[in-house]
């Protein structure tokens, strides 16, 4: 398996580490020895949302123990003002690997960990789960909702990843790239169930599912062919009339239309 960092000139070699001791996590796991993978996904920012880049960092409360970062050529049209933000260009992604290998990897990488994003509508999960024929098993819970109850928001403002660390004052630097986006999640994470412990008395995974319920969103629009797409490519040669459209000579040999 051969995945591309952001900023890597060549593909590097991807071997899965062993599943951690913490495996698997569920709501009966204690929240100090449970394992979780933050996750951050960037994209084509067109409908169906394809994936460009896949970011994570796998770690526990006491702190980071792994990190994940692959483009992936999605070989589709990237939108202008999605690249303007995350700085991805199509020639970045020479040699990336293709969606289904960069997610076998990380499904590998998150291996009985709880998944963390940072994404109220639970986007990014949705997208690495998209075609899957079981749906992802990993408990997910949402940074954002939990900021909302711990920081004692408003019910319905969705605070953005960048304000919620600098209200916490955590060591992080978001800049829509995956990875960092992923790294700044974890530490929020960590922080907002340090404090989460303190004012509730939490102790398992389970209260905090108790708590994050992921929303039941209605996502079919998004798997509809994009208006103005190309037709999908045919192997093989030309068929004999489009051969002789462009003035071609057909091959000996080659069977007819």
């Amino acid at each position: 398996m051969w995945l591309k960092p952001r900023g890597a000139g060549q593909p590097v070699p991807w071997e899965p580490g062993e599943p951690g001791e913490g495996a698997i996590v569920g709501a009966s796991t204690p929240l100090d020895v449970a394992e979780f993978v933050a996750l951050d996904v960037e994209t084509t920012g067109n409908s169906p949302f394809l994936v460009l880049e896949i970011g994570a960092e796998r770690f526990r409360l006491s702190g980071p123990l792994a990190l994940f970062d692959t483009l992936v050529d999605c070989r589709a049209p990237i939108n202008s003002y999605a690249r303007r933000r995350h700085q991805i260009s199509r020639d970045m992604l020479a040699g990336a690997p293709g969606f289904a290998d960069a997610r076998r990897a990380f499904l590998g990488f998150a291996q009985g960990a709880a998944l963390v994003e940072h994404s109220h509508d639970a986007f990014d999960t949705y997208l690495i789960g998209r075609g899957l024929k079981q749906p992802l098993e990993h408990p997910v819970l949402d940074t954002s909702a939990l900021a909302r109850l711990v920081l004692g928001l408003p019910a319905g403002q969705t605070p953005g990843l960048a304000a919620v660390v600098a209200a916490l004052e955590v060591d992080a630097t978001p800049a829509h790239a995956a990875l960092s986006d992923a790294q700044a999640t974890a530490a929020v994470f960590r922080e907002l169930v340090r404090r989460a412990q303190d004012q509730f008395g939490w102790r398992m995974v389970g209260d905090l599912l108790d708590v994050l319920v992921r929303p039941d969103i209605d996502r079919s629009a998004l798997e509809l062919p994009r208006r103005g797409a190309p037709p999908p490519e045919r192997s093989g040669r030309p068929r004999r009339r489009e051969r002789r459209a462009r003035g071609e000579r057909p091959v000996e040999g080659t069977p007819t239309a």
